[in-house]
């Protein structure tokens, strides 16, 4: 009975040597779901023993669906953290219990591993199958591939539940046998294949890359196992002529070690980390080959990072201080060379953000002006690096040194803000680069110095100030700068202390890769809150800058690219959302996604909600749906603009969408539907906290408002227009359109009076109507 309770005593009892590796055949799914534990056994044993035979069972079944997929189809597609929640909750289950018994986990996870390979022979070694047939059996060939896959999804799921169960060995200790028979088979898959070639090419590379993975969950408990494991083998190539295949070998070897994550505490273990950096970096200058020089500078800057993101008093200790002065120079004057610059970038940027303040202040400077040169430079890999490199230079100058004196600062960050956004230009520097980066830079120059970022960046990014003749769309350098207003303003408000180090954004190969995402407020930013958050001198500034944007988008790239535009008539949306159009469209994405959190200033309630009406028929399908999220959000959260928003969208169909465009009335109708709904359902949940009518914010707005009932006859109006229709499926929307007035009705507890609902009176006439031409039809029309 898979029911029987378990203690996690009984567990700790039967661990590690009760529970025995598990055997079964290795054939049909039939044969594997014919498991049987026996129910008589201890509940420690019962229990891991049921994990491991479900665990045997669904890795069957994915292996066979791999199998049926195509050769070209990578296995992370199909076997990634994420793709199935079932085998994910398994594998975590699996995580759990080894707290109890890891190495009988382990022994019978390698176990089914070895039976699965049909490697028993403890030789298990991974050799490419097709390499050994010759080529022009075809047949053949194409059957080693298959199999070859099969052998390379068993890796995949042996690797997903190693880097869950090692992650338990501080809790539970392992023999170091245990421990060296997973170094093994790790390093054995960092081994160059020389001369291999085939449609699994691209997963024999995942595969190294989750056995790197599994190594760097071993490094964080047996650090110094996996050392020499490493520096053992990084010797015995190295004493080999260095032929191209051993030169290959070092740097697969290398790349093994690239989610190898430097401990931060205790500091012996900080200690030993950076000895072995240090070990690595003598090797880095000893060598002459450039490809191994840039393999270990990238293995450098995937451990440097994370420390730079955390590193306060520990860049003084010695061994870290060492490592730093070690490379510096000669990493510095190497980047200088074309030919080593892209890779050791990032390495001297790295080294400079993990020195001692007095290091970094006195090189920092003349490395910046490098990286500012380069942002324009042709190649826009170099121009990309460059920017990077700056952008994490600025975080330790801002975040971690706290800038210098005001003088000295102001210099430094006017000339990086006018090389990025040259004065007078309509784009930013360099081009064709993610907006997020600029955006970023801004929120940590506005950290420390919040006047700077606003008068210097962002009013000169909006054209604040402007005049309406002289104003014109940057598209790119206005988004950046309404971008950054919302960021920092939200930042400020929900009080989330320093900006992160920007990290590497490198996706872990088991798909378990963390993504915090940040919830942004959505409710308006009013003066009191400004005033609080010491915004209130800039806000109306934006407020109107945003209005300005929004008048000169709708005329250029609004109204004109509505669906209902004969010039957009059997248009496609990605032929005509081109060139010029593309980044304005993005920044009206921006612009209306601001909404309700900034409302522009000099617009009227109706003007805005007009607008944003017509962008729900806009051509652009993402600028459709932000439009339709905006005038909800007004629906749900914004009390004294309900009867407006209603209203304003009934007239917008009636003018705007026709019996010509069956399609948009159908769904412009369903979104009528769907903000009658949302007002219903939002005066229902704030029914006993908030008056059904208003809120303490829109008091002084009460007189503004259109009474709710002549707003629900306004819709009922359309509704009936709409009922004429031709086509059943549009009357029966707006049947619907009448059902949910009454609902909303009912829920606003609306005084019935004199005036009736036109369903209700449809309903009661309805009889009549009926009798009345019924004898003129044929009983065939009944």
């Amino acid at each position: 009975d898979s029911s029987t309770p378990v203690s996690s005593s009984a567990i700790r009892r039967r661990a590690p040597s009760s529970v025995t590796p598990l055997t079964w055949e290795k054939h049909s799914i039939a044969a594997m779901s014919s498991i049987t534990i026996d129910p008589e056994l201890k509940p420690g044993e019962f229990v891991i023993k049921s994990l491991f035979a479900e665990f045997a069972v669904l890795a069957e079944k994915k292996i066979e669906m791999v199998m049926a997929e195509p050769l070209e189809k990578p296995l992370s597609r199909s076997l990634q953290r994420g793709e199935d929640a079932q085998f994910d909750q398994l594998i975590s289950s699996m995580s759990s219990i080894a707290e109890h018994c890891l190495p009988s986990l382990l022994r019978t996870l390698f176990d089914w591993y070895r039976r699965q390979s049909g490697t028993e022979d403890e030789s298990y070694e991974y050799r490419p199958r097709s390499s050994t047939k010759s080529k022009g059996d075809e047949q053949h060939r194409d059957k080693d591939y298959l199999l070859e896959r099969r052998d390379l999804a068993i890796d995949f799921i042996f690797c997903l539940v190693s880097v869950e169960v090692l992650k338990q060995i501080p809790l539970h200790p392992v023999p170091d046998v245990l421990v060296h028979e997973v170094l093994n088979l790790a390093f054995k898959h960092f081994k160059h294949k020389e001369g291999y070639s085939g449609p699994n090419t691209g997963n024999v590379h995942i595969i190294a890359d989750l056995y790197a993975e599994v190594i760097g969950v071993l490094t964080q408990s047996k650090f110094q196992a996996v050392r020499k494991k490493f520096i053992t083998e990084l010797k015995e190539l190295r004493q080999k002529e260095q032929s191209p295949y051993v030169l290959q070998s070092i740097i697969s070897l290398i790349m093994g070690m690239k989610f190898f994550r430097v401990k931060m505490y205790p500091v012996e273990d900080f200690e030993a980390s950076f000895q072995f950096m240090q070990e690595c970096a003598q090797y880095f200058l000893e060598v002459k080959d450039k490809d191994v020089k840039h393999a270990l500078a990238g293995l450098f800057v995937e451990i440097l990072i994370p420390v730079a993101a955390a590193v306060k008093n520990e860049v003084n200790v010695p061994c870290l201080k060492t490592f730093v002065e070690m490379l510096y120079q000669t990493t510095f004057d190497l980047s200088s060379r074309k030919k080593h610059s892209l890779a050791l970038y990032p390495l001297v940027t790295c080294l400079l953000c993990v020195s001692q303040k007095q290091f970094f202040l006195n090189n920092w400077h003349i490395f910046l002006q490098n990286c500012l040169s380069h942002l324009k430079n042709k190649d826009p890999k170099m121009s990309r690096v460059a920017l990077e490199s700056l952008y994490r230079l600025l975080w330790v100058y801002i975040i971690r040194i706290k800038c210098e004196s005001n003088t000295v600062t102001q210099s430094r960050l006017l000339s990086i803000v006018s090389a990025l956004f040259p004065k007078g230009s309509r784009s930013v520097v360099p081009r064709d680069t993610p907006l997020n980066i600029f955006v970023k830079i801004i929120q940590f120059i506005a950290q420390e110095r919040l006047d700077f970022a606003m008068k210097e960046i962002i009013y000169d990014l909006l054209c604040v100030g402007k005049s309406h003749k002289t104003f014109t769309i940057n598209p790119e350098r206005m988004n950046i700068g309404l971008r950054a207003f919302l960021v920092i303003a939200d930042s400020l408000q929900q009080k989330d202390g320093e900006p992160p180090m920007p990290t590497t954004g490198i996706i872990m190969p088991s798909g378990n890769t963390l993504r915090v995402k940040k919830i942004f407020l959505n409710t308006t930013l009013t003066d009191e809150e400004a005033k609080v958050i010491g915004m209130s001198m800039y806000y109306p500034q934006v407020r109107k800058a945003l209005d300005n944007i929004l008048r000169h988008l709708d005329k250029e790239v609004g109204r004109s690219m509505s669906m209902t535009s004969v010039q957009m008539c059997n248009k496609e949306p990605e032929d005509m959302i081109t060139g010029e159009r593309k980044p304005k469209i993005d920044l009206f994405r921006t612009c209306v996604a601001a909404i309700p959190r900034l409302i522009p200033d000099g617009m009227s309630r109706q003007e805005l909600i007009e607008l944003l009406a017509k962008l729900t028929i806009h051509m652009d399908e993402e600028l459709r749906g932000l439009a339709f999220t905006t005038l909800q959000a007004l629906m749900v959260d914004f009390p004294e603009w309900r009867e407006d928003v209603l209203s304003g969208f009934v007239y917008f169909i009636a003018r705007e969408v026709t019996d010509v465009h069956p399609t948009l009335l159908d769904n412009a109708v369903k979104m009528l539907l769907q903000l009658i709904s949302q007002w219903k359902q939002a005066v229902q949940s704030n029914n006993k906290s908030h008056d059904t009518q208003g809120s303490t914010n829109s008091r002084s707005l009460s007189l503004e408002r259109t009474p709710p009932l002549a707003v629900l006859h306004v819709v009922e109006g359309l509704a009936l227009v709409v009922l004429c229709s031709c086509r059943p499926a549009t009357r029966k929307l707006a049947v619907n359109v009448l059902k949910e007035v009454r609902a909303l009705h009912t829920t606003l507890g609306i005084g019935k009076g004199d005036e009736e609902l036109a369903i209700d009176v449809m309903d009661r006439l309805s009889a009549s109507v009926l009798e009345s031409f019924i004898h003129l039809t044929g009983a065939d029309q009944v």
